[in-house]
C-alpha cells in the first residue's frame, strides 16, 4: 500500500515550511521571513529505520487562485467528472504559464490523490474575500483535507478562523509549529490519521514507533544521569598539604577540583543525552543547555529551589525523623513543611546555596601530606539531577523548526523527594560509597520517572 502524502500549502508566509519542518525534523527545509521563500514544491519523507512512513510537500503559497478558480468553473464541468482529473487537464493545459506558475506547484502533488493541509496565521483576521477563492479549491478537490492554525503573534483571530473553515475541511487544529512539544506533534499525526481510512494503520504505526523510540531514549537518559550521580560521589579529591599555606586555601583548591571535575561530569552526559535524541547542537540549543557549572550561583538558583534544598537538608539531617514516611503522602510544601515544623537549622537553608556548602572537608591536619574532601552533600546529587532532567526537556521536545525555551517544574512532590533524599544522604555519607544493586534500582526509577513525568509538566516558548 502506498505510504500517506500531505501536500502543505497556504497564503504566502503564514508558516507552511515551518510547519514541514517541525513534522519531519528535517533541518534542510529551506524557512525564511519573507513571502515566496518556497517557489517549488519539494517533498520531504519521513523515514524510520530505513522505511519512508509518510511524505510532506512543501509548496508555495497561492497567488492567482481567483483566476484558477474562474478558468475550472468556466470549463463547465459535469457531476461525473472526477476533480482530479480536471485538474490533471488544467495542468497539462497551462504548463510553463507564468500566470499560474506557482498554482501548478501546489496541485501537481495534489493530483496523485494527496491529502491537502492548508495552514493560516489565526493572528490575522479571517478575511472571505482574501481567502475564499484557495479555501473553495481546495474544497473541489474532494481529497481529504485538514486546516493548520498557525498563531503566529497568538490566537487574537482564532475563532473567526475556525468559523470560516468549518464547511470547508475535514478537520481542524491548532498548531504553532515554533513552540510544539513533541506530543503536540503526535496529536497532528493522529488527527492526520483520521483523513482516510486506508492511512489510519500506518500513522498510527508512525505514532507508536515514535513513541517507542522515545520512551526508549528516556530509559537510557535515565541511566545516563544515574551513571554521572555515582561517578561523581564514587570520586576522591585531594590535595597534597602545602605548609605555606593555610585551611582556607587548601579548600578553595578542593572545591576548584571539584567544580571542575562535576563539569566535566556534566558535559560528557549532556553530549551523551544528545546523541540519544540524535539531534544537531544549533547556537540556541548550545546556550539553553550550556549551564553546567553547578557552583555558579545563578545556575544552583535555577536547578533547587530554596524549598527543595529545605527539605532535602532536613530530610537528610534527620530533623523530620519517623515521622515522614506517613506525612509524606499526599500533602503539599507548604502543608509538608507547616505540619513538620521546619524550623531553626532546617530553615537556615534557605539562605542562598554557597559553593561551600554542597561540600564536606576533611580535618585540617598539618601533619598529614594530603588535605581531603569528606563527602559530598546530597543536595549536589539533586542539582545533577534536575540539571540534566532540563536538559532531556528541550531535547526531547527539540525540533528542525522549534528553538523556544523549555522549562520544566523541577520541584519533587513530597513523596518523591523523601526517597530521592535519603538515596544521595546514603551516597552523601562517605567520599568512597557505592550504591548496591537494590539502590541503583531504586535511583534509576525515580529519575526515569521524573523524566517521564517532565513531558506533562513542560512549557514551551519564554513564560508570561
Amino acid at each position: 500500500m502506498k505510504h500517506p502524502v500531505f501536500v502543505v500549502t497556504g497564503a504566502p508566509n503564514k508558516g507552511k515550511s515551518t510547519f514541514v519542518k517541525a513534522m519531519t525534523n528535517d533541518a534542510s527545509v529551506v524557512v525564511g521571513p519573507y513571502a515566496r521563500t518556497t517557489t517549488k514544491s519539494v517533498s520531504y519523507p519521513f523515514e524510520l529505520d530505513g522505511e519512508t512512513l509518510f511524505t510532506l510537500w512543501d509548496t508555495p503559497g497561492f497567488e492567482n487562485a481567483a483566476e484558477m478558480h474562474e478558468v475550472l468553473t468556466g470549463w463547465g464541468i459535469q457531476e461525473s467528472d472526477h476533480p482530479v482529473e480536471i485538474l490533471r487537464r488544467f495542468i497539462e493545459t497551462y504548463e510553463g504559464h507564468e500566470d499560474f506558475l506557482f498554482e501548478l506547484e501546489i496541485f501537481k502533488p495534489v493530483v496523485d490523490y494527496a491529502c491537502i493541509v492548508y495552514v493560516a496565521d489565526c493572528s490575522r483576521k479571517f478575511s472571505k474575500s482574501e481567502y475564499l477563492r484557495e479555501i473553495e479549491l481546495i474544497k473541489f478537490t474532494r481529497l481529504p483535507r485538514i486546516a493548520i492554525l498557525n498563531p503566529i503573534d497568538g490566537e487574537h483571530h482564532l475563532e473567526s478562523w475556525r468559523s470560516g473553515l468549518t464547511d470547508y475541511f475535514n478537520n481542524i487544529k491548532v498548531f504553532n509549529p515554533h513552540k510544539t512539544s513533541f506530543d503536540e506533534k503526535l496529536r497532528v499525526l493522529g488527527a492526520f490519521s483520521h483523513l482516510d481510512d486506508e492511512w489510519e494503520a500506518p500513522l498510527n504505526r508512525v505514532i507508536d514507533a515514535l513513541r517507542r523510540q522515545r520512551e526508549k531514549t528516556l530509559e537510557e537518559c535515565a541511566r545516563i544521569i544515574r551513571r554521572t550521580i555515582i561517578r561523581v560521589y564514587d570520586r576522591e579529591f585531594e590535595v597534597p598539604f602545602d605548609a605555606a599555606r593555610d585551611e582556607g586555601e587548601h579548600r578553595e583548591e578542593l572545591l576548584a577540583q571539584v567544580r571542575q571535575f562535576v563539569r566535566s561530569c556534566l558535559d560528557e552526559a549532556q553530549k551523551d543525552i544528545t546523541r540519544r535524541f540524535g539531534l544537531s547542537v544549533d547556537v540556541a540549543f548550545e546556550q539553553e543547555i550550556a549551564d553546567n557549572d553547578l557552583f555558579d550561583a545563578t545556575v544552583r538558583r535555577k536547578n533547587l529551589s530554596v524549598h527543595q534544598r529545605a527539605m532535602v537538608n532536613a530530610i537528610v539531617g534527620g530533623g523530620i525523623g519517623a515521622a515522614l514516611d506517613t506525612a509524606a503522602g499526599g500533602l503539599t510544601f507548604g502543608i509538608f513543611t507547616a505540619s513538620l515544623g521546619l524550623g531553626g537549622g532546617a530553615l537556615a537553608y534557605l539562605k542562598d546555596i554557597s559553593p561551600m556548602d554542597l561540600v564536606t572537608f576533611g580535618g585540617f591536619d598539618s601533619s598529614k601530606e594530603k588535605v581531603r574532601v569528606e563527602a559530598l552533600h546530597a543536595e549536589l546529587g539533586m542539582l545533577i539531577i534536575n540539571r540534566l532532567r532540563q536538559v532531556v526537556a528541550v531535547l526531547y521536545n527539540r525540533t528542525a523548526a522549534n528553538t523556544e525555551q523549555v522549562t520544566i517544574r523541577k520541584d519533587l512532590d513530597p513523596t518523591e523527594l523523601v526517597r530521592m533524599s535519603r538515596l544521595l544522604g546514603n551516597m552523601a555519607s562517605s567520599s568512597r560509597y557505592r550504591f548496591s544493586e537494590k539502590h541503583k534500582i531504586e535511583l534509576f526509577e525515580l529519575i526515569h520517572e521524573k523524566l517521564r513525568e517532565d513531558r506533562e509538566n513542560v512549557e514551551v516558548g519564554k513564560p508570561g
